[in-house]
């Protein structure tokens, strides 16, 4: 059942960091169409390994 909110209606309770103002590449406008088209369960699993991938290139 649809509850009207859409993507809107999937967006965590937190607040969140805003974009900056700097204008988005092709490449990551593309990266955001794709994380969009995922389920739940995938969003987690890529946000998950984001996260991984960061916390490991910060500790460099």
């Amino acid at each position: 059942m649809n509850n009207g909110k859409g993507a809107e209606g999937r967006q965590p309770g937190c607040e969140v960091a805003q974009l900056d103002k700097e204008p988005l590449t092709p490449t990551e406008r593309m990266l955001i169409r794709f994380y969009r088209q995922l389920d739940e369960g995938e969003q987690a699993f890529m946000r998950r390994a984001i996260e991984a991938m960061a916390v490991r290139k910060a500790g460099r």
